[in-house]
């Protein structure tokens, strides 16, 4: 064959290459102009002054290309203020790898097109207000690896093609309202699936025992849905996992033993379910865990010893269940701890001095419980703690001075217990606390005048005791912030001070059964809050008190 004519094929295979290229460009040109042009807000102005025709789509925000083809491999506008509906002809972009349209204000249907994709890696499309179904055409992207449409409006079942891209590394799709049942056969084909997201829908069903076969499953949120039955034991398959969301859905039963098996786990919530029965002993496995969230179900029994083998536990919710028993002096092994939260159970004993070791303790709340005993003098270790919550119980003896070591306290609830002896006066040293309530307990004496300073304080309640002494002239005088003063039904004596009605925020005033004399002071009582609820009823005073009667709910709402 002479040079001449191998020349000509060369030219003309060139040519042929630089049409086709050519051609497959003006596609994705063509592809992106038809996706802005159903824009219909771009409030940064980025597609209308960069997505020209006169310069290279390569060149446009948000495009990548690659360099042998110079075809479309990335669109990423997210976080760009976008709205408008996503254009079917995006499914020409045919060389797509990542598509990324997350945190933007895109609306309507997901384009079926979409399933043409068949280089897509990942799609990302969360905290949108796409709406509809999820395409079903989505099955046949057989690279895709990651998929989010989290937080977004979309209905419908989600496709089982899906569960079927052995690909998947990730599948979100949390805070829709997507519905139907997960398949039986789950995890046959999801050999690599790291993260599976479909909390707050409306999935309905039994947990699929096929999950067990997810084994790099690392994240599994199925929390706020309709799921019905039991954890199947084949979760405890799951050695690699790490964060288990089950709240709020309808299962039953007890917690497997075999969720001692998941020895990397760091959070587990259960919270807000059916769930009976004991806290497995093999709990005490998982020496990694973070988060025990169990609140709101009917699991009974004690806490086991083993919890105390949780050394990196923060987060301890065992509330609103029908636990029983002491509280194991093994609770103190947890010096990682930072919320023990057992209120509305049944427990009994007293409080372990061991509680002192939980140095990082910040909410403490045994409310509603049958605790008797002291507090103990252990409980002023505890310098990081802002919330005390001791309400209704059995709770015996001095309040101890020690309370006022707590310098980052906020909120102190002794109501409704058989405290004695007086108000320690170490409690002025409590210059960041918020809400003080000792009401309905046998206390006596005065009201120390340290209490006085504390310029944060919102609520103050001495209700049902047998304080008394005067109200002094400075008691405005540091309490800036006063919303509720709630000291009725006890032996205080005197006038009441005109200066009260400094209390610029104040909302509720109860000082009933009391032995108050004199005249009730109306014409200083001048409240900067029109809607101040008063009660002065069951005094020694002269005048027409005129007084509207109140409630303690105030105060109880805030426990």
């Amino acid at each position: 064959m002479g040079k001449n004519v191998i020349f000509t094929l060369l030219t003309i295979l060139y040519f042929f290459i630089y049409v086709v290229t050519s051609i497959n460009s003006s596609t994705d040109e063509y592809a992106l102009l038809a996706f802005k042009y159903q824009i219909t807000s771009d409030p940064n102005k980025i597609l209308a002054k960069n997505w020209s025709q006169g310069t290279s789509f390569c060149n446009w925000i948000g495009i990548t290309c690659g360099t042998r083809h110079q075809r479309v491999r990335g669109l990423n506008l997210a976080n760009m203020g976008l709205g408008g509906t996503i254009a079917k002809e995006i499914g020409g972009l045919s060389f797509l790898r990542s598509l990324i349209i997350s945190n933007n204000n895109f609306h309507g249907f997901i384009p079926d097109e979409m399933g043409k994709l068949s280089q897509l890696r990942e799609i990302e499309m969360q905290y949108n207000e796409l709406n509809g179904a999820i395409p079903t055409t989505l099955g046949f992207l057989e690279n895709l690896q990651k998929l989010n449409f989290s937080h977004n409006i979309l209905v419908g079942d989600i496709p089982k093609g899906i569960f079927n891209l052995s690909s998947l590394v990730e599948i979100s799709f949390g805070n829709n309202s997507l519905s139907g049942s997960l398949p039986t056969d789950i995890c046959y084909n999801l050999p690599k699936l790291e993260k599976l997201r479909i909390s707050q829908n409306q999935i309905s069903g039994n947990i699929p025992p096929s999950l067990g076969r997810c084994t790099n499953l690392k994240l599994l949120s199925l929390s706020y849905n309709n799921f019905a039955g039991s954890i199947p034991m084949e979760i405890g398959n799951l050695s690699k996992l790490q964060i288990l969301y089950l709240s709020r859905n309808n299962l039953t039963g007890n917690i497997p033993n075999e969720i001692g098996n998941l020895s990397a786990l760091q959070s587990l919530y259960l919270d807000q379910n059916g769930f009976t029965g004991n806290i497995p002993n093999e709990i005490g496995n998982l020496s990694a865990l973070v988060s025990l969230i169990l609140s709101r179900n009917g699991f009974t029994g004690n806490i086991p010893n083993e919890i105390g083998n949780l050394s990196a536990l923060q987060s301890l919710y065992l509330d609103q269940n029908g636990f029983t028993g002491n509280i194991p002096n093994e609770i103190g092994n947890l010096q990682a701890l930072v919320s023990l939260i057992l209120s509305r159970n049944g427990f009994t004993g007293n409080i372990p001095n061991e509680i002192g070791n939980l140095s990082a303790l910040q909410s403490l709340y045994l409310a509603q419980n049958g605790f008797t005993g002291n507090i103990p003098n252990e409980i002023g270790n505890l310098q990081a703690l802002v919330s005390l919550i001791l309400s209704r119980n059995g709770f015996t003896g001095n309040i101890p001075n020690e309370i006022g070591n707590l310098s980052a306290l906020q909120s102190l609830y002794l109501d409704q217990n058989g405290f004695s002896g007086t108000i320690p006066y170490s409690i002025g040293s409590l210059s960041n606390l918020k809400e003080f309530d000792i009401g309905h307990n046998i206390l006596y004496g005065q009201i120390p005048e340290s209490i006085f300073n504390l310029s944060m304080l919102q609520i103050l309640a001495f209700v049902n005791n047998s304080i008394s002494g005067n109200l002094p002239s400075s008691i405005a005088k540091g309490l800036h912030d006063l919303e509720g003063l709630y000291i009725g039904w006890n032996q205080l004596s005197g006038e009441i001070p005109g200066c009260i009605s400094n209390f610029s925020k104040l909302i509720l005033l109860d000082l009933t059964r009391n032995s108050f004399s004199g005249r009730v002071p109306h014409e200083s009582w001048e409240f900067t809050e029109p809607t101040v609820s008063t009660a002065l009823e069951n005094n020694q005073l002269t005048n027409d008190p005129s007084t509207a009667r109140i409630g303690f709910s105030y105060f109880v709402d805030k426990l």
